[in-house]
């Protein structure tokens, strides 16, 4: 017979049972920095709902709940943390309760207090791969330095980049046909190969982010 109590998780010990089962750190390489993630899946709503409310009542305010569609067809309910300060918060919780998973979070940790390179912690999840321990692919990386400075890094490129696009001269009669073509459809980078111009040019006349 089937319980009617409510279902629901009303601890860390619960939350990190389930993801040292059923969770994983996700990881983006990206340029300057490795974008983390932690997650847990299931395609039971009611599950995952409740993960996600148990972040919330105990002061994660980043987490979401999104649906996926898997290979097999089947809906999958997401819960992901995308926030550095609040992936830090939950992955110290879990830390000292976790077994299988304890590594993946250790690295989370030491790359997001700037102890470790982006490199060393690809490494160090490569060797969890390798193992056994963690899924997924043996990746390259090159970033050879830690998270606040890939961040400063990111943040002159981005700065360099505006300042070129505004150094660019565009006649006044093509801004009036990029802004046409734009409201016909075309996107920054159709724009950009037409014209000869960078997208950050575009963006720039087009006063888009």
């Amino acid at each position: 017979m089937i319980s009617a109590e409510p279902f629901g998780y009303t601890s860390w010990d619960q939350v990190t049972g389930y993801f040292d089962g059923d969770g994983s750190v996700g990881v983006e390489i990206v340029k300057f920095v490795l974008r983390l993630r932690i997650r847990y899946v299931d395609t039971w709503k009611q599950q995952a709902e409740s993960i996600h409310s148990f972040l919330i009542r105990n002061g994660v305010k980043a987490a979401s709940l999104t649906r996926d569609h898997k290979r097999s067809g089947a809906t999958a309910y997401r819960v992901e943390v995308r926030v550095a300060d609040e992936i830090l918060k939950v992955a110290k919780e879990m830390l000292p309760r976790c077994v299988k998973k304890a590594e993946d979070l250790q690295i989370t940790i030491d790359y997001l207090e700037n102890r470790i390179t982006g490199d060393e912690a690809v490494a160090r999840f490569n060797a969890e791969i390798l193992i056994g321990r963690r899924k997924g692919h043996v990746r390259k990386s090159a970033i050879p330095h830690t998270r606040s400075r890939g961040l400063r890094l990111w943040k002159l490129t981005n700065a360099r980049k505006a300042r070129s696009a505004y150094a660019v001269d565009v006649p006044d009669d093509i801004t009036s046909m990029i802004k046409e073509d734009r409201a016909s459809g075309l996107g920054h980078y159709s724009l950009a190969r037409k014209y000869s111009l960078s997208e950050s040019v575009i963006r720039r006349i087009l006063g888009d982010p």
